[in-house]
This record gives C-alpha cells, structure tokens and sequence, in this order.
C-alpha cells in the first residue's frame, strides 16, 4: 500500500495592503466606489484593488439593499445617509448588475 503523500500549499503574499476605514462616514468613497442616479441608485464607477472591487461590485450595478433595509427606489443622497447610519463597517449591499452583455 502506498502511503499518501500531503502538500502544504501557503497563500500567496499580499502585494498590497488594504486599509479599511474605521467609520461608515466616508462611503461609499472611502471603500472605494461612488454613487450616481435619481432614484434607484447606480455604482458609477469602482476602484480598482479597493474593498468594494474586492467584493466584486462593478459600475452599472444598481444599488437593491443596505443591511437589509430596502433602498431600489432611493437617490444616492438617501441610500448614502442610510449606510452612514449603519453598525456594520462596511455595511452590507446588495447589487443587481443592470450591464446588459453584447
């Protein structure tokens, strides 16, 4: 019988170091994204390498959910002063892309 053999795999390293904000009163700029629109609320454009790239947001996404709270109809200004308000640092969004692919 053959013995199995194990192999340790370490991540690879970091080449930058993300900083996250101690404070939701600096998003949605601070996390690296803007907001645009008149009511629903769009993601005009991301920073790249930033927390929200990470978590995958992209330009064009509409802006469905702040922790739960539903913010589809609002304009930037509102959704902005409701994550302002929120424990969770970044607050939870929920997006749905609005992008059609060609």
């Amino acid at each position: 019988m053959k013995s199995s053999e194990v192999t340790s795999l370490s991540p690879p390293p970091f080449s930058q170091v993300l900083s996250m904000p101690t404070s939701n009163q600096g998003w949605p700029e601070d996390f690296g994204f803007q907001l645009g629109g008149t009511g629903p609320s769009y993601i005009l454009s991301v920073e790249e390498g930033s927390s929200a790239h990470l978590a995958g947001l992209q330009a064009g996404d509409q802006v469905l959910e702040i922790e739960g709270h539903n913010v589809s109809t609002l304009g930037p200004q509102a959704v902005i002063a409701i994550a302002q308000t929120q424990k969770n640092i970044p607050p939870s969004i929920g997006v749905v892309s609005r992008i059609q692919q060609v």
